[in-house]
């Protein structure tokens, strides 16, 4: 993620009329769009009103004095729900603070204004540890909303087909036709396969659009394709065991919903792993979108992965697949039950 600094429109007021308030005033137009206005109330309202102006300031009578004090409140008059005066309001706050130190150093106000007003910007450079230049690449954002997109979309559309094979009459039906129950079961999966690679292959298609070059040119790309073709394949076992175990279709969604939900929000999908703290990622690492995210996270860090980040791709592949293996195997428990309690 990248930040740019902003001009503001800024409309002034100078009530003091001293050094230091046009010397601010000079300052401050070096970094935003500064027009001095009359003191007419009535023509700030309208100003404000019709957003010509995203701020006033109202520099007080007496500022000069009340800067040597250490008192420095200028009034800040901002349009509702916005707040760019806080950025505004530091500019100022740190500009004077330079000011006064420079004037107390025995420099004169005009001379330390120039010295304030010049003061170098800070040169960063990001050393290139891991080959990416501390970039991360605009794909790994999409591939990490892949899970929530994967099991809500699966969910809803596989877990309702289920739910509607597991009706009673339905399955009466079945058990009478001339299809073994093994081949049902057979054409059932693939079925599920067919549609989750579809899903999958949907989505890897709208990526390599918007990123194609950048993706294609990305060393890791494979292990991008397989992680996400994991998840995709722990969704379907998540869409299956909730058709098994739901009966009624409008429940459904009243459960997939919620289920996305909470494995984004604790996988790192919405928030990302870096800003959960120690308790939180505990918890989560018992929610397999975590792992998913975790390696999504491990790839956009890296232009080539070393040794040690391979053996923790691989190692979040294969909890991925026991976890779909667990839900898979809970479903296929439950469906078996209903089986024979018919």
């Amino acid at each position: 993620m990248q930040f740019t600094s902003s001009k503001l429109s800024i409309g002034v007021v100078d009530r003091d009329r001293s050094e230091m308030s046009e010397g601010i005033v000079a300052c401050l137009s070096k970094l935003h769009d500064i027009e001095v206005m009359n003191d007419d109330i009535k023509e700030l309202q309208e100003r404000m009103y019709y957003y010509d102006k995203d701020v006033i300031i109202q520099i007080p009578e007496g500022f000069a004095e009340k800067c040597a004090s250490g008192d420095t409140v200028i009034g800040i008059t901002q349009q509702p729900g916005e707040y760019d005066y806080m950025y505004l309001e530091s500019q100022i706050n740190d500009l004077v603070n330079r000011i006064i130190k420079y004037n107390i150093a025995g420099y004169s106000i005009s001379e330390s204004f120039k010295k304030a007003s010049s003061t170098p910007k800070s040169k960063v450079t990001l050393l290139d540890i891991n080959g990416n230049s501390g970039q991360i690449p605009g794909f790994a954002y999409l591939f990490r909303y892949f899970p929530y997109i994967s099991i809500a979309i699966l969910g809803n559309v596989l877990g309702l087909i289920v739910c509607s094979f597991r009706k009673r009459e339905v399955k009466n039906r079945m058990a009478v036709s001339a299809v073994s129950i093994k081949r049902q079961s057979a054409e059932a999966f693939l079925a599920f396969i067919v549609i989750g690679i579809f899903i999958w292959l949907g989505f890897l298609a709208v990526v390599f659009v918007l990123h194609g070059r950048e993706l294609s040119g990305n060393v890791n790309v494979l292990y991008y394709i397989l992680n996400s073709f994991t998840i995709m394949v722990l969704s379907l076992s998540i869409a299956f065991l909730v058709g098994v175990i739901v009966k009624k279709l409008d429940i459904v969604n009243m459960i997939i919903t919620p289920v996305s939900l909470f494995m984004s929000f604790f996988g790192g999908v919405f928030v990302p792993l870096s800003v959960l703290n120690s308790t939180v990622r505990k918890v989560a690492r018992f929610v397999p979108v975590f792992w998913y995210e975790e390696i999504n996270d491990t790839l956009s860090r890296y232009a080539e992965l070393p040794a040690e980040a391979i053996e923790q791709f691989w190692s979040g592949i294969g909890i991925q697949m026991l976890f779909a293996l667990m839900f898979a195997a809970i479903a296929l428990a439950v469906s078996r039950y209903q089986r024979q309690e018919r």
